[in-house]
């Protein structure tokens, strides 16, 4: 059917049309109706759920779930939805049917019993106490008839994200663009001109202010809930903003005329847009090239706004941690499925104030991984509360859900009032089981739905206060007030719901969603601490996939540290090309090894098979298979060829004699082999008796004249200069460089290399030191900011890192002394990232207040990046 209107007035769903083998298993009839196909799908999967006592009612006694499953049936048919489930399950079953890992639920559609039923969520929604109305608004949904067309206003439609398989996401998408060619493509996004950004730049151009500057001005405009303000609220709310706005007024104007410009376009990581017909005959599309996925990909040609409103949006969302479970449960026998995310061991872990939070989904990340220390969870609800606390806003809070929390556990069976001044009596029963805190938007609407409105007007009164709709804010008001009056209740019950609503607002969370994700969270804690090194193979088998993959190796080696597995050294023979499982231990990957793509992997697999016997054979053999010389370095230097010479600390040797050797022709090649095994194939003392000695070639020349014999030099020069400046230093060389290519080092640590003296403290053992101890500290600089504190102090915050974990120093300007001033004033700069520097210092509560810094960066005085490679042939 093609849009007669050029205009089209929303959208239109994609009839799904399914094949016979797509139904086969449930008996139902492809050419049924929407209606009667979604209709046998949930009884189908509402009677196997409850004979394998999945759902938490006795399978004779199932009037809840029968009469939840018609509500939402009804709801979905009545608001024309029916055909946007299907698509969704289809999608979903075409991932059960691959055995390709999905999640537990996302979002608001976790609240769906239907969903439940069809395995799009792994959610039971009756037992967590979540609503179907936060899910679908049948209020806020809207039909158009136009010249007898049937349109969905697509900004109210029903959203459903799914979350895949990291490794098998592409899968999915495939099937998609199969099922629905022609009639789909990936999502434009358009970026604009943020308030920080502008203000920065015009500071600079108009203003011609330092970087320095410009950053300290920047960072008074204010935030609320982690969004940056707009240049106008900032002038209205920050005084110290407002003052700087006044002073470069010129600067000040000309960012507030570009704020908000589109900057650049891209391409949305995770939508799909879907339409019922030809894309082209709906919107523009474009191709465009997906680094990501190493190909050309139609993108809309509107951006994603004006996509869902004209066709569906659909999210696909790789999700890494579904990966690392799916390899882990494939490594162990484990059935994904059967994990049960209450289990003991998951709190037991937990407990403990979660010592190694790597790979642990959603609870690693630094804000939900402190709040989770501190609240210990010891159930699922608990757990859900932390993903829930970890957020702007609700962050505030964290305290007094704790004080909730040690009340409870030390009266135990005996705990039946938890006394607050913030919990109102009549909403006790609500408020009651998160310390009377409103953590939920599904609270909110249960404290409605206990003064009389339904569900669905509970929804309304959370999202207009949430959007804060003033014009409709003092309607709902008058209502409760009214349905207060109704049932004889004292004013304050609706004074309290109307606080609840108007405050909880800016940190209330998704029920749905929260505990979605905790069972995802609590799944990952139950495999790292059963199968340890099978969890920490399969993590960093998928770190070439984070976007700082070897600051994440890194972090996972400071883990396996302290739990005795050992990441063993890419070997050239021994490694496959990812990581494994070797011994007790865990054996480096070919693939992660930095420089390596999947081009040169299957060269490097190659070069393998030819049965090197010493380093000529190396040579050799890695310019027949096609590796470059640079490629070859990056191996010697990551040790990976380590079994070719007699003693590791002569990696910048060897090297210096691949250079060498990639610099000769095919035929000072050739006889130099002959001889390998006279000069212990060392091509450098080689070359040099050759010359020395006149050696004739085999074509009864010398083996060089004069002049080339000097040209070589000079072509080895550059080289040379390299190998003399490693040398000087060959453990830190070996050190640096394999934590550049690697991630990591395995052969000695920064402590042992810059100099090995009980001097100098592990970031560990610093953290058990009493306040005010010296301290002597060498690591790598992992972050480094320069500011300036509200009385005008300057300081620069560290964050470094060693084998052990990090810590976080303060060099800074008091009113007493002026260290920072002194240290730049001596003519020293602020290290940069990725520097190896050492600090002396005393220590405070949990950071270190600096007095010295020396950076390391001299020692290694030619980087990987600047080996030359004008011999390359």
């Amino acid at each position: 059917m093609r849009y007669n209107n050029p205009f089209p007035k929303g959208v239109i769903l994609p009839k799904v049309e399914f094949k016979k083998n797509e139904l086969a298993r449930f008996q139902i009839d492809p050419k049924s109706s929407s209606e009667q196909i979604l209709l046998e799908l949930c009884e189908y999967n509402l009677k196997d759920k409850l004979e394998r006592e999945l759902l938490i009612i006795d399978r004779h006694n199932n009037g809840e779930y029968v009469d939840r499953m018609n509500m939402e049936l009804e709801i979905l048919n009545r608001l024309g939805f029916t055909d946007y489930i299907l698509l969704n399950w289809q999608v979903l079953n075409f991932c059960f049917e691959n055995k390709i890992p999905t999640g537990a639920g996302r979002g608001s559609a976790a609240g769906s019993l239907i969903l439940y039923l069809l395995g799009v969520t792994n959610i039971d929604p009756i037992k967590y106490d979540l609503y179907f109305e936060r899910f679908v608004s049948e209020s806020r949904a809207r039909r158009i008839e136009y010249d007898g067309v049937t349109y969905l206003d697509g900004s109210l439609l029903a959203d459903i994200d799914n979350d895949i398989s990291y490794d098998r996401r592409r899968e999915v998408i495939q099937f998609i663009e199969e099922e629905y060619k022609g009639r789909t493509s990936k999502i434009l996004t358009l970026n604009t001109l943020s308030s920080k950004l502008c203000i920065k730049e015009c500071m600079k151009i108009v203003s011609n202010l330092p970087e320095v500057t410009v950053n300290r001005i920047s960072n008074t405009i204010p935030k609320k809930f982690g969004k940056v303000a707009k240049l106008s609220v900032a002038y209205e709310e920050s005084d110290e903003f407002n003052k700087h706005a006044d002073k470069h007024e010129k600067a000040f104007k000309i960012a507030k005329k570009i704020e908000g410009l589109i900057k650049n376009t891209g391409v949305h990581p995770s939508g799909i847009a879907i339409c019922s017909e030809e894309q082209t005959n709906i919107m523009p599309v474009q191709k465009a090239y997906s680094s990501k996925e190493d190909r050309d990909v139609l993108v809309s040609g509107y951006d994603m706004d004006d996509v869902a409103s004209l066709s569906v949006k659909f999210d696909i969302l790789g999700v890494r941690s579904l990966s690392v479970v799916n390899h882990v449960c494939e490594a162990t026998g484990e059935k994904y499925e059967k994990i049960d995310p209450r289990d003991e061991r998951v709190y037991k872990v937990l407990g403990r104030g979660l010592e190694y939070k790597r790979g642990l989904f959603h609870i690693e990340a630094d804000v939900a991984g402190a709040v989770c220390k501190d609240v210990k969870p010891r159930s699922l609800e608990e757990l859900s509360a932390v993903v829930a606390i970890a957020r702007p806003g609700a962050s505030g809070f964290k305290d007094d859900y704790i004080r909730y929390l040690e009340q409870k556990r030390r009266e135990g069976d005996e705990f039946t009032n938890f006394e607050s001044d913030s919990i109102h009596p009549y909403f006790k029963s609500v408020l009651e089981y998160t310390g009377g805190i409103p953590l939920y938007q599904e609270q909110l609407m249960k404290m409605a739905n206990m003064l009389g409105f339904s569900l669905d007007e509970a929804e309304q009164i959370r999202r207009i206060v949430g959007k804060k709709k003033v014009e409709k804010m003092a309607e709902w008001k008058d209502k409760i007030s009214d349905k207060v009056k109704e049932r004889g209740l004292d004013e304050e019950v609706g004074e309290f719901l109307w606080k609840v609503a108007e405050d909880s607002a800016n940190y209330s969370f998704n029920k749905s969603h929260s505990i979605s994700y905790s069972c995802l969270s609590a799944v990952t804690v139950y495999l790292k601490d059963k199968y340890p090194q099978q969890f920490y193979t399969s993590l960093l088998s998928f770190t070439k996939h984070e976007p700082e993959t070897y600051e994440e190796i890194y972090a996972i080696t400071q883990e396996l540290l302290s739990l005795g597995i050992k990441l063993l050294p890419p070997d050239l023979l021994k490694s496959d090309d990812n990581f494994k499982m070797e011994g007790k231990n865990i054996r480096y990957g070919l693939d992660s090894i930095k420089g390596i793509s999947e081009k040169s992997l299957e060269l490097l697999m190659k070069f393998r098979e030819l049965g090197l016997k010493n380093k000529y054979d190396v040579f050799m053999g890695a310019k027949q298979s096609g590796l470059n010389i640079g490629l070859v370095s990056s191996l010697i230097q990551a040790g990976v060829l380590d079994s070719f010479i007699d003693d590791a600390n002569h990696r910048c040797r060897f090297m210096l004699e691949a250079q060498v050797f990639n610099c000769l022709t095919d035929r000072e090649k050739r006889n130099f082999i002959k001889i390998g095994e006279k000069y212990n194939y060392d091509i450098l003392t080689s070359i040099v008796e050759a010359n020395k000695q006149g050696l004739m070639a085999d074509d009864n020349k010398k083996m060089f004249r004069e002049s080339r014999y000097e040209n070589l030099l000079e072509s080895m020069n550059n080289y040379k200069q390299i190998y003399l400046n490693n040398s000087k230093a060959k453990r830190y060389a070996n050190w640096y460089f394999e934590q550049k290519i690697l991630g990591y080092s395995y052969s000695c640590n920064i402590r042992e290399v810059i100099h090995n003296s009980e001097d100098y403290h592990c970031s560990d053992t610093i953290k058990k030191r009493a306040e005010r101890s010296p301290i002597r500290f060498v690591g790598t600089l992992m972050d480094v900011v320069a500011r300036e504190s509200q009385n005008g102090n300057k300081y620069v915050s560290l964050e470094i890192n060693d084998e052990k974990g990090s810590i976080k120093g303060l060099l800074m300007d008091t009113r007493r002394q002026l260290k920072l001033t002194e240290y730049l004033n001596s003519g020293r700069v602020i290290p940069t990232k990725g520097e190896v520097i050492e600090i002396r210092g005393v220590k405070g509560d949990g950071i270190i207040f600096v007095n010295d810094i020396r950076s390391f960066k001299d020692k290694i005085y030619m980087k990987l990046s600047h080996v030359k490679k004008k011999c390359n042939k």
